[in-house]
Parts: C-alpha cells; structure tokens; sequence
C-alpha cells in the first residue's frame, strides 16, 4: 500500500513536471510571441513572428524583403498537448493544404492526411513502428 502511494506521488511529480517544461519560456515566464528581424544595413525588417498560446506554437508568419507575408502556418492540438492539424496558407492568405495527424494512445504518431484545399485527399501515411 505505502509502494502504491509513493509510486502516485512521484507519477504525479513527474507529470507536473512534463507539462510545465513543455511549454515554451524566455527568462522563466511562458512565450506569447517570437519575432525575427533581418538587419540589413541600418534597415531592420521583420522576417519571422512565431505565435505561442498556453505554451504552443499556434501560428507562424514568414515575411518577404519588402514586409509582405510570404507564408502562413497555424497549428491545432489536441487535449494531450498533440499537434493534430497544420493548416499551410500562401502569401495571399489562401488555403494552400491541411496536414491532419492521428496517433496511438502511446503519442506516437499514427497517420498523417494531407489535403488539398477542397477537402481531397492528397496524400496519406501510416507510421509503423518496430520495436525489439
């Protein structure tokens, strides 16, 4: 009975753990943006805004050399912290693709869906893993 208590204990203390050290933080304090700059001569350009909720990256930005937006990235999660849908937009903020990811109830991933902006299935994968 004192093992079974002492193993919920440290089972808890090791999941509180995980999830505070899986969120993303900058001098102990949890990420809500990240912006990179091109410094080119004495002109300063933003580059890349990386977006963080609860921790996540939930959208990333990539700009041109004139500011315009060359890429789009936003990411979905499921209650288990898992990226299960990826959503690729172009410059003009249309619909490129959607990644969708499904997984064993281990984490690891199980499928990934690629599809077109029409809901069509582009490609699709099965992770198999081999284990000794």
């Amino acid at each position: 009975m004192r093992k079974t208590l002492i193993l919920a204990i440290l089972a808890c203390f090791a999941f509180s753990i995980t999830s505070v050290s899986a969120q993303k933080t900058f001098e102990g304090k949890v990420l809500k943006e990240v912006k990179e700059w091109r410094i080119d001569g004495s002109k300063k350009k933003l580059d890349h805004v990386t977006k963080y909720k609860d921790g996540k990256k939930v959208e990333e930005i990539e700009y041109s050399s004139i500011g315009e937006q060359k890429s789009r990235t936003t990411y979905t999660y499921n209650e288990n912290g898992k990226c299960i849908e990826e959503k690729y937009y172009d410059e003009y903020n249309k619909l490129e693709k959607t990644v969708q990811f499904e997984y064993f109830e281990n984490g690891k991933k199980k499928s990934q869906k690629s599809l077109l902006p029409n809901g069509k299935v582009k490609s699709y994968k099965e992770f198999e893993y081999i284990v000794e």
